[in-house]
């Protein structure tokens, strides 16, 4: 499972050939369903890969059912610290193994997984670099299943499994937040976002250009 939002859609849309053996997107920011909404008229929730969203009821599910997970992504110290504190918060989660995403041989990890015979493989490796993990994973054999994740270890391991404060989650703040935290996001957010918005509006013209033929 992967994730949209205003930013990563400009990178993978350049993977469209490739990402769309991804089984599932969610939509990850405010932005990208409120403008979603304008165009389908339909009432599309935001999904994020964090725990403010759907990830707490994903790992209370691996939790309750002792599943085996792996994770992949972030420095070496964020990774374990991540893990720490998932083994607090989720006890019976089976974590059969864990890697930084520096420097990784691709083929050693398809082969532990598939070994290991992981249920589910959470994977931070950036965009597109974990998306194209993830399909080459299921090509390699990997059959469980795959979710995309972003920052979500280094967050989880810098502030444990509440990163956002209540009120700006509410408010649909988050992005001041982790502009706050990340000053270096200050571009992705006022510079990127237009351009993957301007994308968005041209691809959803083209797109119903092609339909009226």
């Amino acid at each position: 499972m992967g994730y949209l939002n205003i930013y990563n859609y400009k990178i993978l849309r350049k993977h469209f050939e490739r990402i769309k053996a991804i089984d599932f997107f969610t939509l990850d920011g405010i932005m990208l369903a409120i403008f979603l909404r304008v165009f389908t008229g339909k009432k599309i929730k935001r999904k994020s890969p964090d725990f403010s969203s759907y990830f707490d009821p994903m790992f209370s599910f691996f939790d309750q059912n002792r599943k085996k997970v792996y994770f992949l992504g972030a420095s070496q110290i964020d990774i374990e610290k991540f893990v720490s504190v998932i083994k607090v918060k989720y006890p019976k989660i089976n974590v059969v193994g864990f890697r930084s995403g520096f420097d990784i041989n691709e083929e050693t990890i398809f082969k532990e997984l598939i070994m290991k015979e992981v249920d589910a493989c959470i994977v931070g490796l950036g965009t597109p670099k974990q998306e194209l993990f993830m399909i080459s994973a299921r090509i390699a054999g990997f059959k469980g299943s795959c979710f995309a994740c972003g920052a979500f270890f280094s967050q989880t391991a810098e502030k444990g499994v509440k990163y956002y404060p209540n009120l700006l989650s509410k408010l649909h703040l988050r992005w001041v937040y982790r502009i706050y935290k990340e000053p270096k996001l200050f571009n992705r957010y006022f510079f990127d976002y237009p351009v993957g918005l301007f994308y968005l509006i041209m691809d959803r013209f083209n797109l119903s250009k092609r339909r009226e033929k």
